[in-house]
């Protein structure tokens, strides 16, 4: 088994090549120690050699060549000595300077090297070529993520910063639309410019409001309120019938719309108001801030429909109840009051009708009677029209019922023909117009002779509502001097409470023709828009 300081493949190569330089180093200096020995060796035995050739007692010739070997052997001994105990000395040196410069190396290559490695995230596998070269992969590794770190954070501080922006966008949007709504009475006008703050804050295309049947009674708008047109999918939604209980939901692009769209459901606890459809470009993103800012305008939008529909509500069922009150007043006083007349002339007539009466008096008394008639039928006609309760549902359910209460009171054929699309009656307009037709109709009836009526009710150019009452009766011109002026006079002035005009004139192939003609107080849309251009 290899150690982790050697081999192709050990951690530390740097280490172990200083290792092996450094053994190497020390084990030339011992050989050089060892040859100097081993040369010492030699020497000391080639001159012991030559001085045993010398005889004991040298000849006069012989000596000085014995002397010389004697002082080469002795100076080459103590130089020999002397390099020894130098290479003696440098050996230890070197193992002493190897053994120190292994150990810093050690500390330096290997313990602070994994030291420093493992501060550093990370696995502790052996990457790099040496401990130099996994520490700079290491470096590398901890500058790349430091400046991925700085990016994302760049990335999350300017990614606060929109969302900040959205959401003070978000709610300005949502404190100016509910600004909008408190300030004036909900209309098709507010609602469109409330879809377009919307529009603007979610960066959509288009955004439409979808209304249910009670949200378009509520109101009297349109089905659909758009601010740039319809969105694609609204087509594919208006026959779905489980789309108002599905909860907000993102519809990608698909063959019906090639743009993301947004639908949320307007409801105000179990009743369901509309849909609020926003369309998104094709490279739009739909993200949850979108999501809760068109929740939020969802939410909004159904409590003033709601709240709209209960004052609406709440002003139809006051002015019926005092139109109740005045009703019952009539009856507990005037009613009372003509009726007991009538019962007084009746005795009266009956004395007057003696032999002893006089002619004239009898007359006088038959009128009188009749007269008293007159005033109690219209009396009655009076308590019958103020107890006459509208229709939740408008002015068209209510007019309908009327003309079908004639119709089989009098066995006459009444029409009716109507075309009042985007017009938004109140509710005391409503009462006037119906009481101006029941009036129109029950004059016809009694005191015309007609047998066939027309109603007709348009909403034209110029912000008119126009309602005609046409029969083919004798004509106004044969029963002008009846009893049915005052009549007459209150249908004018209800038209004259409207800002209207009532015209009552004879027409042409025989019969009455009376038109009502008066501009309602509410503007529809697209005529608010003209006017804020």
């Amino acid at each position: 088994m290899l150690s982790p300081f050697v081999g192709p493949r050990g951690r530390y190569p740097l280490f172990t090549g200083l290792l092996a330089i450094l053994g190497g180093c020390s084990v030339a200096a011992t050989l050089s120690l060892l040859g100097s020995l081993e040369i010492q060796r030699q020497f000391e035995g080639v001159f012991t050699e030559l001085i045993g050739l010398c005889p004991d007692s040298p000849s006069a010739a012989t000596e000085p060549i014995c002397a010389t070997l004697a002082r080469i052997d002795r100076m080459l001994l103590q130089r020999v000595a002397v390099m020894l105990l130098l290479q003696g000395f440098c050996l230890a040196l070197i193992l002493a300077g190897a053994a120190l410069l292994a150990r810093r190396a050690y500390l330096l290559l290997v313990r602070r090297t994994d030291a420093a490695l493992g501060l550093t995230a990370g696995n502790g596998d052996a990457r790099g070529r040496d401990e130099i070269g996994r520490l700079i992969e290491r470096l590398a590794e901890l500058s790349a993520r430091r400046a991925a770190l700085d990016t994302e954070k760049r990335w999350r501080r300017r990614t606060s910063s929109d969302q900040l922006r959205r959401k003070s966008q978000a709610l300005q949007a949502l404190h100016q639309a509910g600004s909008m709504f408190c300030a004036d009475e909900v209309s098709e006008f507010s609602l469109v410019r409330g879809l377009a703050l919307v529009e603007t804050a979610l960066g959509a295309r288009t955004v439409a409001l979808c209304l249910s049947e009670a949200g378009r009674e509520a109101l009297g708008a349109a089905a659909v309120l758009s601010t740039r047109g319809e969105p694609a999918i609204v087509h594919a939604l208006a026959h779905d019938a489980g789309a108002r209980e599905t909860a907000v939901r993102i519809v990608p692009p698909s063959a019906l719309c090639d743009r993301p769209s947004l639908v949320v459901p307007v409801c105000c606890g179990d009743a369901f108001v509309g849909m609020l459809v926003a369309e998104f470009s094709e490279t739009a993103r739909v993200d949850d801030p979108q999501v809760s800012l068109a929740e939020s305008f969802s939410h909004l939008v159904a409590l003033t429909i709601s709240s709209a529909s209960r004052s609406r509500e709440e002003k139809r069922v006051a002015l019926i109840e005092e139109r109740s009150a005045i009703a019952a007043e009539l009856h507990d006083s005037l009613a009372q009051s003509i009726g007991f007349m009538k019962i007084q002339v009746a005795r009266l007539q009956r004395r007057l009708e003696g032999e002893n009466a006089a002619a004239g008096a009898a007359q006088m008394a038959a009128e009188l009677r009749e007269g008293l008639s007159l005033a109690y039928g219209d009396v009655r006609e009076l308590i019958t029209a103020f107890r006459a309760r509208m229709d939740p549902r408008g002015l068209l359910p209510t007019m309908q019922e009327a003309i079908d209460e004639f119709g089989q009171r009098s066995c006459l054929d009444i029409g009716l023909a109507h075309d009042i699309s985007g017009c938004h009656l109140e509710v005391n307009e409503e009462f006037h117009v119906m009481q101006i037709v029941r009036e129109a109709l029950s004059n016809a009836v009694r005191h015309a002779c007609a047998s066939r009526i027309w109603v007709n009710v348009r909403y034209g150019p110029g912000h008119l509502l126009t309602v005609t009452v046409d029969d083919d009766g004798r004509g106004v011109g044969e029963s002008a001097n009846e009893s049915d002026h005052y009549g007459l006079s209150i249908m004018r002035e209800r038209a004259h409470s409207l800002s209207g005009k009532l015209e009552v004139a004879k027409r042409p192939d025989g019969g009455t023709h009376v038109e009502l003609t008066f501009a309602p107080e509410r503007l529809p849309i697209d005529t608010l828009e003209e006017t804020t251009r």
